[in-house]
């Protein structure tokens, strides 16, 4: 080497390269044991795996089943927002919160929580169009999508969007505005946390500020004279919507501009920052579908590059990472019981 000139350097992106080459494709220059399945790599590599699962049920007990008031509208919020993404993928419409709609949604989530039941209709049979009344909105169109064993938004907004009926509550041309509420309590011996989401458009009526009564009709009774008063678009065993008899159908520009008494917003209602945290169930899947994939990609190097120099050791080492991840990909399901849509 010639004085006063420095040593050539190696570029970075081979430098990158090679270390790439060590962790993953064995040969001579690892010994032919790649340094991504050796034993303290797969021992971090592990306890990453198990630390995660404990952040994501941290998260869902702290965030998701808090029996906070705020934790519960932040989570409301999410939901909203993702059902609105859901809207705005099939070139529809936002769905405007209203506190109204909320409070009605509140009151049966409420009342579900309190007395564990999980249905439409109250054990005594009062329709869910009751809960509508009791909070002041009077509609032209309204339906409702339950959920409970909740523990993640994602999920539940991707159970209800894979049911073909709650799909059609979700994304009908009917409704302009939504409410949503969670609450706290057991069913079937369980503690679990129940979903209420409603949906509707306002009636002329309500857009004209005339606030609903509960003596119309009378809201509070059950069976064939609450729903004589209302003609069914569609109901199965899962799903309910309805439109009030002698209300005229109008174009869904026009029914954005009517809004019955109470608090209306069409601006997002969470950050990215909750919308992932109100979803640690189908975050966690996400990264160990990732670390999963790069330790199959490990293994399968091994076993082909050198299939004569095979390490016995470092194949058992990545079959117990991804016997890891299964386990706990698969404990998920039980954060809090399995989710039941309605």
């Amino acid at each position: 080497m010639r004085a006063g000139k420095a040593p050539l350097k190696r570029p970075r992106s081979r430098r990158g390269h090679g270390r790439l080459k060590h962790y993953f494709v064995p040969g001579a220059h690892n010994a032919f044991r790649p340094h991504f399945l050796r034993a303290k790599t797969v021992l971090a590599l592990g306890a990453i795996i198990i630390l995660l699962f404990l952040i994501a049920i941290a998260a869902e007990r702290l965030v998701v089943r808090s029996p906070s008031p705020q934790a519960a509208a932040v989570v409301a919020a999410v939901l909203v927002d993702l059902a609105n993404t859901d809207r705005f993928a099939n070139d529809l419409g936002s769905l405007a919160t209203s506190s109204v709609l909320e409070r009605a949604a509140q009151m049966k989530a409420d009342d579900m929580a309190a007395r564990g039941y999980f249905s439409h209709n109250t054990p005594e049979g009062l329709l869910p169009w009751h809960w509508f009344e009791e909070a002041g909105y009077r509609f032209r169109f309204a339906g409702e999508n339950l959920a409970v064993y909740f523990s993640d938004s994602a999920e539940v907004e991707r159970a209800w969007m894979n049911s073909p009926s709650h799909r059609a509550n979700l994304l009908s041309e009917h409704f302009t505005e939504i409410g949503i509420a969670l609450s706290q309590g057991q069913y079937q011996g369980h503690d679990t946390v129940y979903v209420v989401q409603m949906f509707a458009a306002p009636s002329e009526s309500a857009s004209r500020g005339t606030a609903s009564t509960q003596g119309e009709g009378g809201a509070r009774v059950a069976g064939a004279a609450a729903e004589a008063r209302f003609e069914t678009i569609v109901e199965d065993d899962t799903f309910i919507a309805v439109k009030r008899i002698g209300e005229a159908k109008v174009a869904a520009s026009v029914q954005n501009t009517e809004r019955p008494v109470g608090a209306i917003t069409n601006t997002p209602n969470s950050s990215a920052f909750w919308k992932v945290v109100t979803s640690p169930k189908t975050l966690l899947q996400y990264v160990y579908i990732v670390i999963g994939s790069i330790i199959a990609l490990a293994l399968i190097l091994v076993v082909v590059v050198e299939f004569r120099r095979q390490s016995p050791l470092q194949i058992l080492y990545g079959f117990g990472l991804l016997a890891l991840i299964v386990l706990l990909f698969r404990g998920t399901a039980y954060f809090s019981g399995q989710l039941l849509i309605l």
